[in-house]
């Protein structure tokens, strides 16, 4: 554990997190009265000043971290958006929610974060932009009040074709006018999902401006394009992948100048110091350090590897956890940081004691993509998993039935396949993962997706040639 520095952070932001605009620093109360917790889909934190990025890409995120624990260290339990999500709220992997395609949905029996905060009395409300979190049939939305779905896309007037649209604003928007509905005096806890990040790629110009260099390349930022690109084969040039990455820079400053706005309209309605904030993400994005772009397919560091920040009464200033954490951990985390007591059984553990300096038991991490992708033109299911023991990473492909080995403390950009060299170790871990697997819950099955259903999806890259959430 260790202490971050300021340094680079900007002075607005940094002033409006740490108090200079009217909110007092120190800890109001030794327990939050509200929590927030922030979903920032297609997020790596590499991406992120407070992670190392040497681009002012986050000031509000970067104060954020310096005045709370930001986790050096912390995966998802799939590269994808839904099973994701489902773990992010119910603190189970998708073996146990069950949530682990577009044809499965959360049973009713599992007991979700929103549902535990609502039996202690907190308004649960909710607003989300996309239809992988949104659309009533996978029950994401189960123990929230209030439930808002802003779409991902909207027709554009002059073409009338569909295109992703910057909702953001209209998130917080939303969110505004859910928090306010009730005068506020009741303990809330807010969920808010926002897509921005993801593409399609379209900063707004002066966002482009200061990130994105002239390109004069064949790449528009549009999801499906980059889908057809891929699942063609086809090779990115350097010139390619240096305008994606500065694309998706200009896309993540976009989005934490508005969150640093929206925290700046709590604190004047006096309810950010009692407030516990969360940030996260369901997933990163490949820019083909394995050969891949876009997301969902692999269990790279690249998708799996997510931002984790908390802040608020309680939580210390400007700390570091070095120790491995997974999005299992989310839920009953914000529980004991809530002051909240659980008796419902999850995956997860309460990590809030790492930053107290406490130690956490050895376990094993789980990653699983089980959505339908095309390999050699079958549709095949269950094709990529993954088992962590600390520094050792499993992936295993369940088509080919070949298991590849990581030592991420020595290659962190697993470049070196260990399983020939070491194939008991591999063994063993495959093994852990099968008996994990085996101990899977039997999915609740739902309809396909509707043939209007299926064109969204299609249209925002998740159907085709595979998926990507």
């Amino acid at each position: 554990m260790g202490v971050l520095s300021l340094g680079r952070l900007l002075p607005c932001a940094a002033a409006l997190l740490l108090g200079a605009c009217g909110m007092n620093a120190t800890v109001t109360s030794v327990r939050p009265r509200n929590a927030i917790l922030i979903s920032i889909d297609t997020l790596r934190p590499d991406h992120l000043g407070c992670y190392g990025h040497g681009r002012d890409t986050s000031p509000t995120l970067d104060a954020l971290a310096a005045r709370g624990v930001r986790f050096a260290d912390a995966s998802a339990a799939a590269p994808w958006t839904l099973p994701s999500h489902a773990t992010m709220l119910t603190g189970l992997y998708p073996s146990h929610h069950g949530v682990k395609n577009h044809e499965t949905r959360l049973p009713g029996s599992v007991v979700t974060l929103a549902e535990e905060l609502a039996r202690h009395d907190l308004r649960t409300l909710g607003v989300v932009n996309t239809w992988n979190v949104g659309a009533p049939q996978f029950q994401l939305a189960q123990g929230f009040q209030r439930f808002s779905y802003v779409p991902e896309t909207e027709e554009d007037e002059r073409t009338l074709q569909m295109r992703t649209r910057n909702g953001a604003r209209e998130v917080l928007a939303q969110a505004r006018e859910f928090l306010l509905a009730d005068g506020g005096a009741q303990p809330f806890f807010l969920f808010l999902h926002f897509y921005d990040v993801h593409s399609d790629f379209s900063p707004r110009p002066p966002y482009r401006e200061q990130f994105v260099e002239p390109y004069q390349g064949r790449l528009t930022g549009r999801t499906q394009q980059l889908v057809n690109l891929r699942d063609q084969g086809a090779s990115f040039s350097p010139d390619d992948l240096r305008w994606l990455r500065q694309m998706y820079d200009a896309e993540i400053r976009q989005l934490d100048d508005l969150l640093g706005s929206f925290f700046g309209w709590l604190d004047g309605r006096g309810w950010l110091a009692d407030t516990l904030l969360v940030v996260t993400s369901d997933h990163g994005e490949e820019f083909q350090e394995h050969g891949g772009i876009l997301h969902g397919r692999t269990q790279y560091q690249e998708v799996l590897r997510v931002p984790l920040i908390l802040a608020g009464p309680g939580v210390p200033v400007g700390t570091v956890v070095d120790t491995p954490v997974n999005l299992v951990d989310l839920a009953p985390t914000v529980l004991a940081c809530m002051g909240l007591s659980s008796s419902t059984p999850r995956d997860g553990l309460d990590v809030s004691g790492l930053w107290r300096g406490e130690r956490l038991p050895e376990r094993p991490f789980f990653a699983e993509a089980d959505h339908t992708n095309v390999v050699g033109g079958e549709h095949l299911l269950d094709i990529q998993q993954m088992i962590r023991r600390g520094a050792r990473k499993l992936h295993f492909d369940s088509h080919a039935r070949a298991a590849r080995l990581f030592d991420l403390a020595r290659d962190p950009r697993e470049s070196r396949d260990l399983a020939g060299e070491q194939p008991d170790e591999a063994r063993a871990l495959l093994a852990e993962l099968e008996a994990f697997r085996a101990g899977a819950a039997v999915p609740e099955s739902i309809p396909a997706p509707t043939k209007e259903e299926q064109a969204l999806l299609e249209d925002l890259g998740y159907g085709g040639g595979g998926e990507d959430e």
